[in-house]
């Protein structure tokens, strides 16, 4: 039966998921990639699963799941805590890469509403990716990280005007005008219906005492809202993900939304999954080899059209070079939600064949390496910093940046001398972000020549330690080799910040334990370093010895 051949062909695409994802893992790269490379393989690779219809009930499925728990998460008192300078900069970097995608694609004479479709499209940037990413490697509370994290919350909630958008401008019968009108009419249906049943039913549905004897009926009512708002949504001429995104936001502010999150939520992994193989099952590869040049040309454009625009929109509202770069780079992908605008639009007949499968394309190229230019960002956009301001101007405009946003995220190296320019090298090259203090105006100078801001003060003075935000640093580095003056800086970093970690240099043996009685939580103890180094090198240097086997006595026999 046709049924029981999807749910083999759900069992193909998971199994093979869960192979990839595994083996993307072991090599240390996102899952998501493996997923994606799944559905490459399952569908248009191997054609294990085939069907048009098949792979679109697939996908419409994995949209709407990962949509309604995307919802499900979102608050509008997120928004609220961004703070209005983050937020205008949000929605100027969506409207700029919008309109320069729009007039890209008019360039290359596509039609008005395809290529407003397209400049919607590569708006979008991908949640699960980038914040998968960023919480792995814990950059979600550095500068560029929540400003990553603010730009995606903006996007996920512009999904539901975009797919408006979309939606109207490939209207093709009657009157225009007429057709967007019965479309916010049916929109404006859809939302009042969920909001009175969430607002009004739902409560008496669910009261405290049946809650506490069955923690079952929540997930129950979820799911049920969730295929209730995208049948709904079907029925009115709109994106089926559009009503499960906002029945998901909607339950947000319910106050069993907390049990729902909880128990709901571990079923994401699912979506996440599910989704993402359907997105790699659309690939034509047939179409891909014959336009492998045009793809990748493509994707090139795409990802430096999505940094520059970006970079510029952010740098309108929030201070700090490498902050805005290392932010636009991490959000330089197409989307997961890219997906379900393109579909509208092609569902529609606003965009070709070859467009679609172009779009298709680029989108999951550039979300096999987000993962590897997320992940690399702070240090990408450093290095291009370097290439574009003099290092000494962009160490003072960071600095300035940084005093401004009171400092947060960085590792503080406190002395700038050989073994301090090392430190902040190494702190560096691995993506975390050097803030250099010292006393000598010397070497505070040379900090900012090499590119790191550094500024000038005593870091036994209680208030040039708050001045660096040492509390509100990832570590604070002590690289003075003067054993007295670095013993009186982690008192006074101890005193203003307990929770920082404190790591020392001691030049000598003896003055390694009075450092760690004094609240270092590592004492990095150069004998002791150097007597391994060279004992070290030495035994690699040598050849191994012979080893010897004991000689063996035998009995012999009377």
């Amino acid at each position: 039966m046709k049924e029981w051949t999807l749910v083999l062909e759900l069992v193909i695409a998971l199994g093979a998921a869960l192979a990839l994802g595994i083996l993307c893992e072991r090599f240390r790269i996102s899952s998501i990639v493996g997923y994606l490379l799944a559905g490459v393989i399952v569908g248009p690779g191997l054609g294990l699963i085939a069907g048009s219809g098949e792979v679109s009930l697939i996908a419409e499925i994995g949209v709407a799941l990962l949509l309604f728990t995307i919802g499900l998460e979102f608050s509008i008192r997120q928004l609220r805590l961004l703070g209005s300078r983050v937020l205008f900069a949000a929605l100027l970097a969506i409207s700029a890469v919008l309109l320069v995608g729009t007039a890209v694609a008019l360039a290359f004479r596509v039609s008005t509403a395809g290529a407003v479709s397209i400049g919607a499209v590569l708006s979008l940037g991908s949640t699960a990716v980038v914040l998968r990413v960023l919480r792995d490697k814990a950059e979600l509370d550095n500068i560029h990280g929540r400003r990553a994290l603010g730009v995606l919350l903006v996007q996920d909630v512009m999904l539901v005007p975009l797919v408006l958008l979309v939606t109207f401008i490939g209207q093709n019968s009657g009157s225009i005008a007429k057709e967007v009108g019965v479309a916010f009419l049916n929109t404006g249906l859809l939302a009042l219906g969920l909001t009175i049943f969430v607002s009004l039913v739902v409560p008496r549905l669910l009261d405290e005492e049946a809650v506490a004897r069955n923690r079952e009926l929540p997930i129950l009512l979820a799911f049920i809202t969730c295929i209730g708002a995208t049948w709904a949504a079907h029925e009115l001429n709109l994106s089926p993900a559009l009503g499960a995104f906002v029945a998901g936001m909607l339950l947000a502010e319910n106050k069993f939304a907390d049990q729902m999150r909880a128990d709901v939520m571990p079923l994401r992994t699912l979506f996440v999954t599910v989704f993402f193989v359907s997105i790699g099952l659309l690939a034509d590869l047939d179409w891909i080899g014959a336009n492998l040049l045009w793809v990748l040309v493509g994707t090139l454009a795409v990802i430096l059209m999505k940094v520059i625009v970006t970079h510029l929109a952010l740098r309108t509202f929030l201070p700090g070079i490498v902050d805005s770069l290392a932010t636009a780079i991490a959000l330089a992908q197409v989307g997961e939600f890219s997906f379900v605008l393109a579909q509208i639009a092609f569902n529609q007949g606003v965009l070709s064949q070859n467009l679609f499968q172009g779009i298709v394309a680029i989108s999951i190229l550039t979300l096999l390496v987000t993962p590897v230019m997320t992940r690399n960002a702070v240090k990408m956009a450093r290095s291009i910093a370097k290439r574009l301001v003099p290092l000494r101007h962009l160490a003072r405009r960071e600095k300035e940046t940084l005093t401004a946003s009171n400092l947060h995220g960085h590792v503080l190296v406190i002395g700038y001398g050989e073994a301090g320019q090392a430190v902040a090298h190494a702190v560096m090259s691995r993506g975390q972000r050097p803030v250099v203090l010292d006393i000598d105006p010397r070497l505070v100078r040379l900090a900012e020549h090499s590119g790191y801001p550094a500024f000038l003060g005593d870091a036994r003075s209680g208030e040039i330690i708050s001045h660096v935000a040492a509390s509100q640093a990832h570590g604070v580095i002590i690289t003075v080799p003067d054993f007295n003056v670095a013993r009186i800086i982690i008192r006074q970093v101890r005193l203003d910040c307990p929770h920082v970690m404190v790591l020392a240099r001691a030049r000598y043996h003896v003055h390694r334990d009075e450092l760690d009685v004094a609240g270092a939580d590592f004492v990095a103890d150069e004998e002791s370093l150097v007597g391994e180094q060279l004992a070290s090198t030495l035994c690699t240097r040598l050849p191994k010895p012979e080893i010897k086997k004991p000689a063996v006595e035998f009995e012999g026999r009377n």
